[in-house]
């Protein structure tokens, strides 16, 4: 792995009963970037990124963070992965600043109160750090799961479908807040709305039935198609609409 890539995914394979999910996924993610997993509902993505986090074990495959094994040393690379899931949830009766803090302790974390201070900043939600978790709204809450994935100031951060059931503001409140934050870091980004992973990502793999059909930038991608834009391609590689 060179100086610059992050997380290299080499080869994986996951498969439930008689359910590819994965056959030979292999990408890499370099240091500032915001790389996409873009795929239909059930391609694959979602698995993927639990083969990354230690969730599911692959079949067969490599994963590698900051040129650790997940595998082989998966609490180590774990200290630099931080996730927000599609279905994450914190602690309702908690303030979102108590579920943030809570998750600095775990991680042994310094200066707690400072690192959360500096999160609400970033995140803008210095107004509503106090209300209890289950009084907030969707886009708040979301804020909230990714703050506790910042907290650890993670080399890698993932985002598995980050604005899933949020309404159309608050989903450009996450896009925005995804542009500001990328800097600093690796983002790994699954989504299945073309629109987005086009706004977003630096490079990205289109993934199907398991397989990753094109990967690079969008026009690398384009030109590979032979299409326009990125649906002509999506749609010309995977043969149907996300």
């Amino acid at each position: 792995m060179s100086q610059k890539e992050v997380l290299k995914v080499e080869g994986l394979e996951k498969r439930f009963g008689q359910v590819q999910a994965l056959a030979g996924i292999s990408f890499e993610a370099r240091r500032g970037e915001l790389f996409g997993l873009l795929g239909p509902n059930g391609a694959g993505k979602t698995t993927t990124v639990r083969c990354i986090c230690s969730i599911i074990k692959p079949d067969s495959g490599t994963v590698e963070v900051e040129g650790i094994s997940v595998r082989k040393k998966p609490l180590e690379t774990l200290k630099r992965i931080g996730v927000v899931l599609e279905d994450g949830k914190l602690y309702d009766r908690l303030s979102g600043e108590e579920n943030i803090k809570l998750f600095a302790q775990l991680h042994g974390i310094d200066n707690v109160e400072g690192r959360i201070a500096e999160i609400c900043k970033v995140l803008e939600f210095e107004e509503y750090r106090k209300r209890k978790f289950k009084d907030l709204s969707k886009g708040n809450k979301q804020k909230v799961l990714i703050g506790q994935a910042l907290v650890i100031d993670p080399q890698l951060l993932i985002l598995d479908e980050p604005t899933a059931g949020l309404d159309v503001p608050a989903q450009k409140v996450i896009r925005d807040l995804l542009k500001k934050i990328k800097r600093d870091r690796t983002i790994l980004y699954s989504t299945h709305i073309m629109a987005y992973a086009e706004e977003l990502c630096d490079r990205l793999a289109i993934i199907d039935h398991g397989r990753i059909v094109a990967q690079g930038t969008v026009n690398e991608i384009c030109r590979k198609a032979g299409a326009k834009d990125l649906e002509q391609a999506f749609l010309k590689l995977v043969g149907r609409d996300v």
